[in-house]
């Protein structure tokens, strides 16, 4: 699984397929689209822009895609990457314990 980062203010990163190409694959799919910019993270290092989408394949729990703009963003990608390429379902990362504040812990509501 491919990650793809653009190492800007705000970073933007992406793992695998977009919404589009989930549908145009015919994948019956939840789509978690958030603003984060007034979560409590989001708001430590006062990011103008913070959002991510998340797609899950609705049969299988599985996280098919992942798209996140903002803080951290190139770094929280790869446990997005690291669950789609081990079949870690949307319920198993976000029912990890993560240690807060951080960006990671964000995961739990991203889904």
């Amino acid at each position: 699984t491919m990650v793809a980062s653009l190492y800007s203010i705000p970073a933007v990163a992406s793992v695998g397929m977009t919404e589009a190409k989930a549908r145009e694959q015919g994948l019956r799919i939840r789509v978690h689209v958030n603003d984060m910019q007034g979560w409590f993270s989001a708001g430590t290092y006062a990011e103008a822009v913070a959002w991510s989408k998340i797609i899950v394949d609705e049969s299988t729990d599985r996280i098919v895609g992942a798209h996140l703009v903002g803080h951290a963003g190139e770094e929280l990608v790869h446990i997005f990457a690291l669950a789609m390429k081990h079949g870690i379902t949307a319920r198993g990362l976000s029912e990890m314990v993560y240690g807060f504040p951080t960006f990671s812990a964000d995961i739990r509501n991203m889904m």
